[in-house]
């Protein structure tokens, strides 16, 4: 029977046993704790398996890469050290390694949420204007879902806590300028492996809102 599943789909397999014994930890209070420790574990498989599948190494594409990391992770490390982009807020120890008060992994974070949004928009048109702006409001509507999660789960945590307007503006415009620079290098990505990574993240986050 998995011999007659192809490596894609077993990829894909792995990453949504991962998601959902993810979500099972994480709404069983019992057990939260020792999920928590995995969060470093799952940004790093859900970018695993994006590249996996995706199967472009070019220099072209991990150019790109870097910089859609390079971007996510500086604006939020100016964020954090200034308070004036998103507001103010601090990360928790969910996400592991600081650098600058910043997780590197949220880095990789803005990276696979980028690369996938954009893989999905351009499935469905090629026109320069839905490519940048589709794929920032998918990523800025999946930040509504995860605020309220990451606040108590202490991925961050929101002066007086609560979450400024503002965080949801500057996430817009900082996917805007990182889509930009996505469509001015056109990839090619991969369309199912970005369905199942954004759709992971929308399920996941939009079911601990139930639950927590």
């Amino acid at each position: 029977m998995i011999k007659n599943i192809s490596i894609e789909n077993r990829w894909i397999i792995l990453l949504l046993l991962f998601y959902f014994f993810g979500l099972l930890g994480m709404s069983i209070v019992q057990f939260r704790d020792l999920f928590l420790m995995f969060t470093p574990l799952n940004l790093l498989i859900t970018l695993l398996v994006f590249y996996k599948i995706n199967n472009d190494f070019s220099r072209r594409f991990l150019i790109l890469s870097f910089l859609v990391f390079l971007i996510g992770f500086s604006i939020e490390a100016i964020g954090v050290a200034t308070g004036v982009l998103f507001g103010n807020y601090a990360y928790g120890a969910p996400f592991g390694f600081k650098l600058f008060e910043t997780p590197i992994l949220i880095g990789v974070n803005w990276l696979f949420l980028a690369l996938s949004a954009h893989g999905i928009v351009q499935s469905f048109t090629k026109k320069a204007l839905w490519l940048i702006i589709l794929p920032s409001l998918c990523m800025t509507l999946l930040d509504f879902l995860v605020e309220p999660v990451a606040m108590k789960l202490d991925f961050w945590s929101w002066e007086n806590d609560s979450i400024p307007i503002q965080n949801y503006v500057m996430w817009f415009v900082t996917s805007i300028f990182i889509h930009s620079i996505i469509y001015f290098f056109s990839p090619k990505i991969n369309t199912k492996v970005s369905f199942f990574i954004f759709g992971a993240q929308l399920i996941f986050f939009g079911v601990l809102n139930l639950v927590l």
